[in-house]
């Protein structure tokens, strides 16, 4: 059984974006703590809010500009190299350059989130 995010895509009207498709997967609660590393910078720890497959929303210490490469560690995982979507203030969609296998984003749900 999973969660659905507390937040609505209204509540999120993005800033800026770099483009409105569909989503390929629900979005999952998560609110774990990860290491974000932008290049050429020293990693923070951040709020991932919500995750999928595809991609998370996460709550940032550093505005970030769209299209931005950044590495993100999420729990018992590698740095997984993602793109910057959208922003909103504080708040930033980022997809994925591979998405995460259906198997290990399960077990990073039973572990951290919504399972």
């Amino acid at each position: 059984m999973t969660n659905r995010s507390a937040s609505t895509d209204r509540d999120l009207a993005p800033d800026s974006t770099r483009r409105s498709l569909p989503r390929r997967s629900e979005r999952v609660s998560l609110g774990a703590e990860i290491e974000l590393r932008r290049t050429g910078t020293i990693k923070h720890h951040v709020t991932v809010r919500d995750c999928s497959p595809e991609g998370c929303c996460i709550n940032l210490v550093d505005r970030v500009g769209l299209d931005e490469v950044i590495w993100v560690k999420l729990p018992g995982l590698e740095s997984l190299e993602a793109y910057v979507c959208w922003t909103k203030g504080f708040v930033a969609g980022l997809e994925f350059a591979r998405p995460l296998h259906p198997a290990v984003f399960q077990m990073l749900l039973q572990r951290h989130g919504g399972a």
